[in-house]
């Protein structure tokens, strides 16, 4: 049975998520935390392990580090899209150099970055916003946390 912070239980998970970060700490902190909010997480330390688990349609959200070893997080990212086009993806970094790449073409950034250290509230309030615009067909294609 799963627990939400707000004392409620659920048998079914609100969504199913991966985590990808190669630092350990936040792959089971970021797991703890929303396994216990009422989400299913996999999370991954190891971005070539995590491309070789995924599968089209298993995936509602993933949390993606941007700066990892064996394959940036960029990367990873065409990957995932070239199996599961649909999927959410939300960026995670520290590294600001990656958000000014990134920040080419895309309209009113600020609204949609968190940088590491990341607030716990702060990652669920996102992650909770996102599910909901999937649910009205108004899936973004990339998220910054």
């Amino acid at each position: 049975m799963l627990i939400n912070l707000e004392g409620g239980h659920t048998s079914k998970p609100k969504a199913k998520i991966m985590i990808i970060d190669d630092d350990k700490d936040i792959t089971n902190l970021f797991s703890i935390f929303l396994e216990y909010n009422g989400y299913s997480v996999d999370a991954y330390t190891n971005p070539l392990e995590a491309i070789n688990n995924f599968r089209k349609n298993s995936y509602d959200l993933i949390i993606l580090d941007l700066k990892m070893p064996k394959m940036d997080g960029m990367t990873l990212y065409h990957k995932i899209k070239a199996i599961d086009n649909k999927v959410i993806i939300c960026f995670t970094t520290a590294n600001i150099s990656y958000i000014q790449q990134l920040q080419k073409g895309i309209i009113d950034i600020d609204k949609i970055v968190l940088y590491k250290p990341v607030l716990l509230k702060d990652l669920k309030n996102k992650i909770d916003w996102l599910l909901s615009l999937q649910e009205v067909n108004h899936k973004p294609t990339m998220m910054m946390l």
